[in-house]
């Protein structure tokens, strides 16, 4: 599971444009059927999710080997896939999930540096 500490606007941007393109499945029932069909590139969820929530995500992120990653809160992941509040989304697109992976990643590694 990757964590950025600060999520970047970048990712976000990435994020609404995915589901403007409608590559992005919303909601842990969807997210879950859909990374359990091969149909998803990255999962996504809140870093304020419930326990519940998190523990099923990070399990079905094991068993379909689709990439977890926990961005901002609920209602910033909400305003960027056209929503008042999101917990759990999912990306279906290839290279909309490599380019937020990649963001992530230089974002975890420029904090880690500081």
């Amino acid at each position: 599971m990757t964590q950025p500490d600060q999520t970047p606007e970048a990712i976000y941007r990435l994020i609404g444009l995915a589901r403007r393109a409608g590559r992005v499945v919303l909601g842990s029932e969807g997210v879950e059927k859909a990374a359990r069909a091969g149909q998803l590139s990255l999962m996504i969820l809140a870093d304020d999710a419930g326990p519940n929530t998190t523990g099923r995500m990070e399990q079905v992120s094991r068993v379909t080997r689709v990439p977890l990653l926990v961005v901002g809160d609920r209602q910033a992941l909400g305003h960027w896939t056209g929503q008042k509040e999101r917990v759990v989304a999912g990306l279906s697109d290839r290279g909309f999930a490599d380019k937020i992976l990649s963001l992530a990643a230089a974002t975890t590694k420029q904090e880690s540096d500081k």
